[in-house]
């Protein structure tokens, strides 16, 4: 793949993260919030692989975190969502339910962990405690939504499994 198609393929995906990271419904126990972030990462780790979803997760991640005024999470939303993309992306990468289900479940638990250990750092242990149901349903929707992303995707333009990074 050339150069180019990969940076836009990546700039493409961070402003498509960001954008889903703006959907969200507030938790007022932690002034965290549920968004639709994950759905963009699962999507990008699956669809154009592990790199892009990487730097497409944790920059679009950061960068709404900046905007929206929690910038001091934008470090860790970087950190904790590049990674994410890639483990989901590094182990889905072969194909197959069984691929498929371990990356999600290293997503998942990468996420949860990252946030969960940053969260006790920040914000305290209880507030943390209190974020992992969210971030379970965020990356369940995360699952759903990417997943379903995907195959349409995959399904109506199939040249997009030749932009693989």
């Amino acid at each position: 793949m050339s150069p180019t198609i990969k940076i836009a393929a990546v700039a493409i995906l961070t402003a498509v993260t960001a954008l889903f990271t703006f959907v969200r419904v507030p938790f007022a126990p932690t002034r965290g919030y549920f968004n639709l972030s994950d759905v963009a990462i699962f999507f990008s780790a699956l669809t154009i692989g592990p790199f892009t979803a990487l730097l497409a997760g944790g920059l679009g991640t950061a960068m709404a975190d900046i905007i929206s005024g929690y910038a001091q999470w934008a470090p860790i939303s970087f950190v904790v969502h590049g990674l994410q993309g890639l483990v989901i992306g590094l182990l889905a990468r072969r194909g197959g339910v069984l691929n498929l289900s371990m990356g999600a479940a290293a997503g998942i638990v990468t996420m949860c962990a990252g946030y969960l250990l940053a969260g006790w750092w920040m914000v305290g242990l209880g507030a943390a405690l209190a974020e992992v149901p969210i971030n379970l349903l965020q990356n369940l929707a995360g699952i759903i939504g990417g997943v379903s992303l995907h195959l349409a995707i995959k399904k109506a333009y199939p040249p997009i499994a030749g932009i693989n990074w």
